[in-house]
């Protein structure tokens, strides 16, 4: 198996690509239209509802599958392991998936609707921009003119924390009825993210030039961070020798 030639996973990885993105494009209107464009939500403090009228129970099911959606961002593991891009398989990589899954399950369970949603919402469009960058990257060095945003989604990643750790933080001080054990796991998995995704910043942005040209296929590492926000930490598949 070490000596066998990568696998050119380009065409999968490029169908994954746009779906994903829009699945997430479909999950960011559908959160808005049953919540602070439909559903009644306040977008500044939101307490959890705990109804099972019609909008609650299609607010519950969204999250339900939205879910299974960032679970399937493990998807892009398997095309490293494909690929033999072992080196992409990073702690901010692992760490980030972990996180998804654990976090997930969590606030499925115990918090799905109230303060956090807002969270879905963010975290779903920063999704559709990444995986739109994941797309044409992959589509070789011609794209690469075309690219020069790559460093924003980093950004807004970073970004996308520190404004939600603030929004978290809100009922602890106006009273909507989150519960407070949520507050401090969510503020905690934001602290924890924003770290990963400066420390990413650092190491790809600051100390480190940036490449001029993307390989043909290959795209280049933005951080991720799926559940409650995310970045881009993966890089486009590298045409296959064999192809």
């Amino acid at each position: 198996m070490a000596n066998r030639p990568a696998f050119n996973v380009k065409p999968l990885v490029q169908l994954y690509n746009i779906s994903m993105v829009v699945f997430n494009l479909y999950f960011m209107i559908q959160f808005l239209r049953h919540s602070y464009l439909g559903g009644g939500y306040n977008i500044f403090c939101q307490g959890m509802t705990h109804s099972t009228d019609e909008n609650s129970m299609k607010v519950l099911r969204l999250c339900y599958w939205y879910f299974w959606v960032r679970v399937g961002d493990f998807l892009d593991t398997f095309f490293f392991l494909l690929h033999k891009k072992f080196s992409h398989i990073t702690t901010l990589h692992y760490t980030h998936h972990a996180l998804v899954a654990w976090s997930g399950w969590l606030w499925l369970t115990y918090g799905a609707d109230g303060q956090t949603l807002l969270g879905l919402i963010v975290n779903s469009g920063i999704h559709v921009v990444m995986y739109t960058y994941y797309f044409l990257a992959a589509l070789g060095p011609q794209m690469q003119p075309y690219l020069w945003w790559k460093k924003y989604i980093t950004k807004a990643q970073i970004t996308q924390f520190v404004f939600l750790m603030i929004h978290i933080l809100i009922p602890l001080v106006y009273d909507c009825g989150y519960p407070k054990g949520m507050i401090y796991l969510a503020f905690s998995q934001g602290a924890l993210g924003l770290t990963l995704f400066i420390n990413f910043y650092i190491q790809s942005y600051i100390k480190k030039k940036p490449t001029k040209h993307i390989r043909d296929n290959e795209s280049e590492s933005v951080p991720q961070l799926s559940g409650k926000a995310e970045g881009v930490e993966r890089e486009d598949v590298r045409k296959s020798k064999t192809a």
